[in-house]
C-alpha cells in the first residue's frame, strides 16, 4: 500500500497560518461582553499585551487607564494601595486611614505620596513595555477591573510602589497569574 504525501507545501503553511491566527486571537483578544457592554469576569487570566497607558487626570498610583486593542478600559492593581493624590469630598477618611498608615502623617504629607506614587507609576508605564494580566473583575461598581501589571524584568506594578514606599499591600486574595496562591490583607 502505498503512502500519500502532501505534494504541495501551501496546504501546511495554510494550516500552520490557521494555528497560529488563532493562537494569536486568543492572546489578544478583548473579553466577552455582557448584555450592557462591560467585559465579563473570567476564571483564568486574560493577557494583554501591547497596552499603553492613557492619559487621564484620574489616573493615579494604584489605578488608571489603559488603552489596548483601541478600547480603554481602566485597571486597579492588586495588593497595592497608594494614597490618595488630592482630597476630595469624599476621601477624608481614606486619607487619615493612609496617613496613620505611613506613619501619622498629616494630610498633606500623605496626598503628597500619592502624587509622587501617580509620578512613578506613570513613569515606568511609559517607559517601559509591560504585560497586563486580568480576569476582568470588577471593584465595586466603579467601572474598574483588578490587574497585575508586570514588566519585563519580571516585576509587578504593585511590588515595585511597596518597595518604594509608596504603597501598601492591601487587598483580598486572589491567584497570581502563575497560578500561585496569595492572600494578603
Amino acid at each position: 500500500m502505498r503512502r500519500r504525501r502532501f505534494a504541495n507545501p501551501f496546504w501546511v503553511i495554510l494550516i500552520l497560518f490557521a494555528i497560529g491566527f488563532q493562537a494569536w486571537k486568543e492572546v489578544y483578544k478583548e473579553p466577552p461582553a455582557a448584555s450592557n457592554g462591560t467585559p465579563k469576569a473570567t476564571k483564568q487570566f486574560a493577557v494583554l499585551q501591547g497596552a499603553f497607558l492613557h492619559e487621564d487626570k484620574n489616573n493615579d498610583g494604584d489605578s488608571f487607564k489603559i488603552l489596548h486593542l483601541g478600547q480603554v478600559h481602566e485597571f486597579r492593581l492588586y495588593f497595592a494601595d497608594c494614597p490618595e493624590k488630592r482630597r476630595h469630598q469624599y476621601n477624608g477618611d481614606r486619607l487619615r486611614d493612609q496617613g496613620r498608615y505611613f506613619g501619622g502623617l498629616t494630610e498633606t504629607q500623605t496626598v503628597a505620596i500619592g502624587q509622587r506614587a501617580q509620578e512613578f507609576a506613570e513613569e515606568l508605564l511609559t517607559t517601559q513595555p509591560f504585560t497586563m494580566h486580568t480576569k476582568w473583575q470588577a471593584v465595586f461598581d466603579s467601572g474598574r477591573y483588578y490587574a497585575f501589571i508586570i514588566f519585563s524584568d519580571g516585576e509587578d506594578l504593585s511590588a515595585k510602589l511597596v518597595r518604594a514606599g509608596l504603597a501598601r499591600i492591601y487587598t483580598g486574595g486572589t491567584t497570581l497569574p502563575d497560578g500561585r496562591q496569595a492572600s494578603f490583607y
